[in-house]
């Protein structure tokens, strides 16, 4: 009896699923092995690390002020479970794993049962496929609270001495991190442009990061912008034309306008009654013809980049460009009203390709809409779903497509995994969100406080409230999902991956300019995105088991008896990923 090993991968993380055909007499767990090649060509061989040690150690589930968390190879606290997420693999990796059933031999010691381990995976690098149209990008949003423990570690800080002493440089180093390859890759365009003398074209919702800034300003008049006035509430008593004339984007926009760039000092104001929640780009090429287009659910803001779940999707298609183009100057002439014009031609969809299943094809659409027909379009994707369905949700709403996947997860032998965040005080209050989590039949509520760095010198010194590491760890280490992803069959011979800036939403459609791009027969970006995806969603779903169970979580267990009901409450989830 031998382990079988699956290993899936985007741009920044490698996604393992593993099984056994039964359980094995005497297994307290599995290692994980790992071989890497980074990008330099420098090989390693070791073995994954586990925060999480048996429960007769006596060893803490949380560190506590003062004290480092402790951190051991598999092979001496084996993982008691059959997938993991490696995040600590980067882009430019080549990995290998390989996973060994970990048994307790009579004498007490643990050994690895090499006859039941399985082969080496075949060789996977990450990274954007070469060659291919569609390239998404992620942040590391859900990740933070274990990369800011470890970042005091190393510092031997305290909560409160890193919050009196944070330096610009602490502020960067945090920053590159937790934004990833996302911010790196849309900061590429922009250098792009620059080194070639060529102009963007890009409509924005939200423009407050100094960097992306900065850059855009340095385009000069080959930058054009719409730029909305963000998200504005009225105050009590005062009539929402008045409110409209506030701009959150107000020191932005001077900004760009002080280096010339083609931006109108109230273009798209649209809020409140309606957001202009666009966020794309276009890319022009020397010949001043579309190049590239880029769209998906960041803000161009500090919490966009880092403290949000997100994604970005650079499209390295002339033709998909080119009707982004299109609506740009759609958005630019219609100035701050939709015109019955627009309207129109939002409610068209715009095909790429030749729609032959198992061909790289799409449709883009944009909003707002009459008579929800984009959001039709979406539930007639989801309604042939065959397999499974993956999904992450912003604010979608009770009767936006959030609905019809959830009808859906209920049906015996459909594969449904996503989560939901919604934010209860509206979308201008980001300091509590509802998180929900759907898993097969079961819809399971999660409520998370949130703390959002902005505001200060260093923005990510508010993370570090006077607080105990404990409270740390257990409430700043959240982070909205804020993507609007849904990836349907990803393993079938023609996956559909849908992305854009959208809610999924009744408002998205009916109120708002947005923008949804569906993509069909891309296997290596459905792969992608469903790494992503699942990642987030087995980030929060094991602090919802923690909430079911009223329990403290002591540990691992020091038997063999976690794994038969562990194996058999997994088996569907297990034949989904291919084991």
């Amino acid at each position: 009896m031998s382990t079988e090993l699956r290993v899936y991968v985007n741009e920044d993380d490698a996604l393992l699923f593993w099984s056994i055909s039964a359980p094995i007499a005497g297994c307290r767990g599995f290692a994980i092995a790992r071989r890497k090649t980074d990008s330099q060509g420098t090989r390693t061989e070791d073995f994954l690390p586990n925060r999480t040690g048996f429960e007769n150690e006596n060893v803490a589930a949380q560190p506590v002020e003062g004290q480092a968390a402790v951190v051991k190879p598999s092979t001496e606290w084996p993982f008691q479970r059959f997938s993991w997420t490696d995040h600590d693999a980067n882009t430019g990796d080549t990995v290998s794993y390989r996973v060994i059933p970990v048994v307790r031999d009579a004498a007490g010691a643990l050994q690895q049962q090499e006859g039941d381990a399985s082969d080496w995976s075949p060789e996977r690098t990450l990274g954007a496929a070469a060659g291919g149209v569609f390239k998404p990008f992620f942040n590391r949003g859900f990740v933070m609270s274990q990369f800011m423990a470890r970042y005091l570690k190393e510092r031997g800080l305290t909560l409160k001495q890193f919050k009196a002493t944070i330096s610009d440089e602490d502020d960067k180093t945090i920053r590159k991190f937790l934004s990833g390859d996302l911010r790196l890759a849309l900061l590429r365009q922009l250098q792009i442009a620059k080194n070639e003398g060529t102009e963007v074209y890009a409509a924005l919702f939200e423009l407050s990061d100094d960097e992306l800034i900065k850059a855009l300003a340095a385009l000069g008049d080959k930058a054009h912008v719409v730029l909305t006035n963000g998200s504005i509430t009225a105050a009590k008593g005062e009539p929402a034309a008045q409110a409209r004339l506030r701009d959150e984007n107000e020191h932005s926009r001077e900004t760009l306008l002080a280096a010339d760039v083609d931006v109108i000092e109230n273009d798209r104001f649209l809020s409140p009654g309606a957001l202009a929640h666009n966020k794309f780009l276009v890319r022009m090429d020397t010949d001043g013809h579309p190049a590239i287009a880029w769209t998906g659910s960041t803000n161009w803001a500090p919490t966009g980049l880092c403290t949000q779940v997100n994604n970005g999707l650079l499209i390295e298609s002339p033709e998909i460009a080119q009707v982004y183009l299109d609506q740009w100057h759609r958005l630019r002439e219609a100035k701050s009203t939709f015109p019955a014009d627009l309207v129109t031609a939002n409610g068209e969809p715009k095909p790429i390709g030749d729609d032959t299943p198992g061909s790289v094809r799409s449709v883009v659409w944009f909003s707002r809409t009459k008579k929800v027909v984009d959001l039709d379009a979406l539930r007639a994707e989801v309604q042939k779903a065959q397999q499974g369905i993956l999904f992450l949700m912003f604010m979608p709403g009770a009767t936006g497509l959030f609905s019809t996947v959830s009808a859906r997860a209920s049906e015996p032998g459909l594969y449904v995994r996503g989560v939901v965040s919604t934010l209860p005080n509206g979308q201008g209050d980001e300091s509590e969100v509802e998180v929900d989590l759907i898993d097969g039949t079961n819809q399971k509520p999660l409520h998370l406080e949130i703390v959002q760095p902005q505001g200060v010198a260093h923005p990510f010194a508010n993370f570090a409230e006077e607080v105990t590491r404990k409270q740390f760890l257990s409430e700043v280490g959240h982070a909205i999902i804020h993507s609007k992803v849904v990836v349907i069959d990803p393993f079938s011979d023609d996956p559909v991956v849908i992305s854009g800036s959208h809610n999924f939403s009744i408002s998205a459609s009916a109120k708002n300019d947005e923008n949804f791009i569906i993509v069909k027969g891309d296997k290596e970006l459905a792969e992608a995105y469903a790494v992503n995806i699942l990642g987030a969603y087995a980030h929060y779903r094991w602090r919802a088991f923690l909430g079911e169970t009223q329990t403290p979580f002591n540990g691992l267990r020091d038997n063999d008896q976690w794994m038969a009901p562990k194996l058999a409450a997994e088996a569907s989830e297990l034949r989904f990923w291919g084991v």
